[in-house]
């Protein structure tokens, strides 16, 4: 079982490969030339959702 500092080492871990992952995406994409961007911000960060699919697949629940 997971302690809850391992939780939080595990979502600070997510979390910078999020940021990197999104900067070298960001990067290395063609971006679209004069249209509008209409992407609304989502309520959970991707490393909390990275978290969440992590500890599931740590769990054994299936």
């Amino acid at each position: 079982m997971i302690t809850y500092g391992g939780v939080t080492e595990i979502f600070y871990m997510a979390d910078d490969f999020c940021k990197f992952f999104d900067a070298m995406t960001a990067k290395y994409t063609l971006k679209p030339t004069g249209k509008r961007k209409y992407h609304r911000n989502s309520t959970m960060s991707k490393a909390e959702v990275m978290l969440i699919i992590i500890l599931f697949h740590d769990s054994g629940y299936r």
